[in-house]
């Protein structure tokens, strides 16, 4: 009997590795070989046809006194930091007005919400380079029509506003993602919780911090989480609208990735700051989970 627990168990297991396998080789393919090949690029200057030249430490001494990527790391940190303010922390509040407060009009809401996240971002981003365009665009005929001449601008084009322009723009993009989040977690709330509150007198203000906060925070970690990670590998917006620039004004660790990748053809470089792009998220992510824990969880 025991033969055959044990026979019936390793034809399991050869079944499951079975499924597995693709899964496993695509894994295999597009992630654990491009981060080890990343690492090993890293210690070589390359230009993409030659011959590599190993540099030893060379890349990553020349990363460490980069102002250029520090400056750009320091936007990527930025962006994160807005991510989880205007699209995180405003996200619940929005699922908490639609879900407890305006509850007729929630499919309504969520369909104008999550039209941004249905297009494509490289079309967002060409829409946006006509609003903030300074002759024609809809933002500075918009601050015109309301007597605010004075604070037209050629938004992109302009070093103090171009970083601010694109973090609006990624706002308004990824927003409704989080508000269809937020909106299935605040659903889950049991409604008995709320009625207890509400007969201890308790306001939509009160409700929102005492009982949607805690009981979704789970999803507010795991939102969190998502933006961040999201916020330090964001190219395509950057690289649409600015595409980095005026001067590096509005560059993030990605586009700059890109430059010394296929316009400077320094691709040993250009892996080194991949390589560090992929630590600083990992440290990131780790950072999340070990400080937004709830009370009481391991």
């Amino acid at each position: 009997m025991m033969r055959a627990d044990i026979g019936f168990a390793k034809r399991h297991n050869r079944a499951a590795l079975i499924f597995l396998a693709p899964a496993l080789l695509f894994v295999f393919a597009f992630v654990a070989y491009p981060v080890v090949y990343a690492g090993w690029l890293s210690m070589f200057q390359w230009d993409g046809a030659s011959a590599p030249v190993f540099v030893g430490a060379g890349n990553v001494l020349r990363l460490a006194g980069d102002p250029i990527f520090w400056a750009s790391l320091g936007r990527n940190l930025l962006v994160a930091l807005s991510a989880i303010v205007f699209q995180v922390f405003l996200a619940l509040v929005i699922a908490y007005c639609l879900v407890r407060i305006v509850p007729a009009f929630s499919r309504i809401f969520l369909f104008f919400y999550l039209v941004p996240v249905m297009v494509s971002e490289i079309c967002i981003g060409l829409l946006w380079r006509f609003m903030y365009n300074p002759y024609f665009g809809l933002v500075n005929a918009a601050l015109k029509a309301v007597g605010l001449d004075s604070l037209k601008r050629g938004w992109l084009g302009e070093s103090d506003t171009a970083f601010l322009a694109v973090v609006v723009v990624m706002s308004f993009t990824y927003l409704g993602l989080y508000v269809l989040l937020f909106t299935a977690a605040v659903r889950s709330v049991p409604e008995s919780v709320y009625e207890a509150a509400e007969i201890d007198g308790a306001g939509h203000g009160r409700k929102f911090v005492s009982i949607t906060v805690p009981m979704v925070w789970d999803a507010v970690r795991a939102n969190s989480l998502l933006a961040i990670i999201g916020s330090l590998k964001t190219f395509s917006l950057v690289f649409v609208l600015t595409n980095g620039g005026p001067n590096h004004a509005s560059e993030v660790v990605s586009t700059y990735l890109y430059k010394m990748g296929f316009g400077s053809f320094e691709m040993g470089y250009a892996a080194t700051i991949g390589f560090a792009q992929m630590v600083l998220t990992a440290l990131a992510a780790w950072i999340v989970f070990r400080y937004m824990k709830r009370k009481g969880d391991a």
